[in-house]
């Protein structure tokens, strides 16, 4: 009998609904929010900050630029699984697993950042609010591939400490870029090409996130 004349149930992908329900039942022990709190903490402060009439919009775009920074060095511990061996009996898919801390993560980190850029709006032009929440997704996509890349690769089940640490040096490492290559830039003859680099870094932080996130059995099973 041929395989393709064997139908397919839904229930053979997996039972998707389920493991989200098991994951969100165990994601106070799962999830380490303790630096996403301090972070909500520290922008609070950043925003309460009291604003003369007079100051620079450059100014406000470099704290919105500090507090999407901050905002990546809370997520990247989103991935830390110091309970790996509970989920690991269970049926819950490593891709379901890594979606499910995106979203704890996004939900965290969108508000925020929406609430910042409401803050900031009477001091910084639109078109700024718009650059900056493009350089915060991509950060914070980078961040979350680069934690994501780290617990596949090397097993690490709590990579946040080391990614957090990569994260603070190459926010610093962009400082170093020369002009043509500036990521971080006021200049408006660079702007189009900086943010062109953003995308760029947000796409393929996407890729390395979705790579990252495979089924380690699948490439086994095909191989097999």
């Amino acid at each position: 009998m041929s395989t393709s004349s064997i139908p397919i149930s839904a229930a053979s992908h997996g039972p998707r609904r389920a493991q989200f329900r098991q994951l969100a039942g165990m994601s106070g022990r799962l999830t380490r929010w303790q630096p996403a709190a301090l972070v909500t903490a520290v922008v609070t402060v950043l925003l309460a900050w009291p604003w003369d009439d007079d100051t620079s919009w450059k100014t406000g775009v470099w704290s919105l630029r500090a507090i999407a920074v901050l905002l990546t060095l809370g997520g990247v511990f989103a991935l830390d699984d110091a309970a790996a061996e509970i989920v690991a009996s269970s049926p819950t898919t490593l891709r379901a697993r890594t979606i499910f801390r995106m979203w704890l993560t996004l939900a965290w980190a969108v508000p925020v950042w929406g609430i910042s850029l409401l803050v900031m709006a009477p001091w910084i032009p639109a078109v700024w609010l718009l650059w900056s929440s493009l350089e915060f997704a991509a950060l914070l996509t980078a961040g979350l591939s680069t934690a994501a890349l780290a617990a596949r690769r090397y097993g690490q089940s709590e990579p946040g400490t080391v990614v957090s640490t990569a994260v603070a040096a190459g926010f610093l490492g962009i400082f170093a870029l020369p002009g043509p290559l500036a990521l971080f830039t006021l200049r408006s003859q660079d702007l189009a090409s900086a943010h062109i680099r953003w995308g760029l870094l947000l796409g393929l932080g996407v890729a390395v996130l979705w790579a990252a996130s495979r089924d380690p059995a699948r490439g086994r099973r095909r191989r097999a």
